[in-house]
């Protein structure tokens, strides 16, 4: 079989989205090692703006014993001019299925409709050379608008199955007459390898996950995601309280690491608060997901804003505090069962946000029950994943 494979970037800035790369990539393996198929992945992506080198960019060397290559299709902009563009592409032919991540959770009208337009393009693209396409596990939704509606319904009727990891996921598909191509699961990124790793330094390890994104406003820096409190507020006043305690050593862990000190970059803003708080130990630049994993292993107490962050401590069995801050975050720890997480669109105050904090690390046995409850529903989830792309792909037919 030949498999496409869309938004599978291994080497991403964004750990979360290497995360899930890995994590899907892993899942497939197992799949196709136990039904003896023989796999070549074609890692497809829009063609890039700048002079990158993209066999190393695209590179599966050491996550998967199977054959890979790539291609790249035209990017929005140019199709928009000239549509023949998609129908010659050659990006999307001779491929069995082509499964598509859309960044986990890029397939919404939240990021505008040109991104939506552009998570929809491969769609179409495989649609023009009758090649199966599916979205792998993923948010989808919130569609705000009615021309979003309108894209999103048009685009994902034209996929062969849709994997929604989370119930308002579902519940979005569902609305738009989507139900019966809809099978919810949950995130891949629970599947991540790591290496369980142990501090011993006689403290209370708390890694803080500081989201740069978050913390410089968002991309207006304006509070772009309409939080109910300032989240620099909140994690200035939560280290300033945790610093108070000599029990207790703060790790700063970012997890989107990119270099040029971009908006979005977590280690900038994490270098910023290890100078004004120089009790804390800043984490290393991670080379990879599991990389990062390892780390948030051994930790007593994690807290984030990074959703693939606090899924690393989840999976790994930290008791984690999430600080959710967009309904992808909220459905996913719904669907857990998980409670102990701080809703940041909530209607509540920054010294309520702080109180919450301090209520959830008082309460570690509760969150460890949570954590056992959570992993039952991910483990059942990743299997149920597993053994639907079996029957999507007729893997028991061969």
């Amino acid at each position: 079989m030949k498999i496409g494979l869309i938004s599978h970037l291994i080497k991403d800035y964004n750990l979360g989205c290497s995360a899930l790369a890995i994590s899907n990539l892993k899942l497939m393996d197992e799949v196709f090692e136990e039904y003896d198929v023989d796999v070549e992945y074609v890692v497809i992506l829009a063609e890039p703006k700048e002079e990158i080198n993209l066999e190393e960019f695209t590179s599966l060397k050491g996550f998967t014993k199977n054959k890979f290559s790539y291609r790249t299709y035209p990017r929005l902009k140019p199709i928009l001019k000239n549509p023949t563009l998609l129908s010659k592409t050659k990006a999307f032919e001779d491929l069995d299925f082509v499964i598509d991540l859309c960044g986990g959770d890029g397939y919404t009208d939240n990021y505008g409709l040109i991104r939506l337009l552009a998570e929809s393009l491969p769609v179409f693209g495989c649609k023009k050379k009758n090649t199966n396409v599916f979205f792998a596990p993923q948010t989808i939704g919130p569609f705000n608008s009615k021309i979003g509606n309108m894209i999103a319904k048009s685009t994902l009727k034209k996929l062969q199955v849709i994997y929604a990891r989370d119930n308002r996921s579902f519940e979005c598909c569902k609305k738009l007459g989507l139900k019966d191509k809809t099978i919810q699961v949950i995130d891949v990124a629970f599947a991540l390898p790591f290496e369980m790793k142990s501090i011993d330094n006689g403290k209370f390890n708390i890694g803080i996950n500081v989201s740069g994104l978050l913390y410089n406003g968002g991309y207006n820096h304006d509070n772009y995601f309409k939080l109910s409190f300032s989240y620099k507020e909140f994690i200035d006043e939560l280290l300033r309280k945790l610093s108070e305690d000599n029990k207790v050593q703060i790790h700063l862990i970012a997890h989107v690491i990119e270099n040029n000190n971009g908006v979005d970059d977590d280690y900038t803003v994490c270098k910023k608060l290890h100078e004004e708080f120089p009790n804390t130990i800043i984490a290393p630049k991670f080379e990879s997901a599991m990389e990062a994993k390892s780390y948030i292993s051994g930790m007593n107490l994690f807290s984030g804003a990074r959703m693939h962050a606090t899924i690393a401590a989840t999976s790994s069995g930290v008791p984690v505090i999430p600080v959710a801050y967009s309904r992808k975050f909220n459905g996913l720890y719904d669907t857990l069962g998980y409670k102990y997480y701080i809703d940041a669109k909530a209607d509540i105050t920054l010294q309520k946000a702080i109180e919450t904090f301090f209520e959830y690390k008082n309460s570690i046995s509760d969150l460890k029950v949570g954590l056992d409850n959570a992993k039952k529903v991910y483990t059942e989830n990743l299997a149920n994943y597993k053994e639907s792309l079996v029957k999507v792909m007729m893997l028991n037919k061969k």
